[in-house]
């Protein structure tokens, strides 16, 4: 599929992708990476929830007249870590592996649904939109078996979100994971959407 970046440079999706240093990475490593950027994350998730120490930084002139957050190194560091399991997840050459980044998908992707609906500030549920577009739309290009495994244990928690105010973007994709969840599980039987 070919695709124009920003400069209106043409370029093939497969060779995009194989540009970096995925490939050149051992399973093990691209794991290691993962679970420090996930680190990363939850500091940086941890100190944009601490209002008292962001509050004490700005009063202390840190940043001037904006309180000090960490809200692209927390949403930047997901987003990295979801795009790396996802890519390990259909590579064919990490077969062995599978299971183990099924399993860290699930929970890391369970954590951020979660936490996502317990955001309350704007800016920061803006921040998080592009993570759940990212996620949402990689689980409804899985394979029917996966995807049931994913749907399962994120069914309930995108039934929430429902009740919150989203973009249409993110509604579209909540609309095509419950119409897809409905026919991997046989919940009804229809041909028109």
């Amino acid at each position: 599929m070919r695709k124009s970046d920003e400069s209106g440079i043409t370029f093939d999706s497969s060779q995009h992708e194989e540009q970096g240093m995925y490939s050149f990475l051992s399973t093990s490593e691209l794991l290691q990476l993962v679970d420090c950027l996930m680190e990363s994350h939850r500091f940086a998730k941890t100190f944009n929830m601490n209002q008292e120490k962001r509050n004490m930084l700005w009063k202390a002139g840190f940043r001037g007249n904006v309180k000090p957050d960490l809200l692209m190194h927390e949403s930047h560091s997901l987003a990295c870590t979801l795009r790396i399991l996802f890519r390990m997840y259909t590579d064919e050459s990490r077969q062995e592996s599978w299971k183990e980044v099924e399993k860290k998908l699930i929970l890391i992707c369970c954590e951020a649904l979660n936490y996502y609906l317990g955001l309350t500030v704007e800016k920061h549920r803006d921040c998080w939109t592009s993570l759940l577009l990212l996620m949402l739309s990689r689980v409804n290009q899985l394979d029917d078996e996966r995807f049931r495994a994913h749907a399962s244990a994120y069914y309930l928690t995108l039934c929430e979100m429902i009740f919150h105010e989203n973009i249409p973007e993110l509604r579209a994709v909540l609309k095509r994971f419950f119409i897809r969840s409905s026919r991997a599980f046989r919940i009804c039987n229809f041909n028109s959407h």
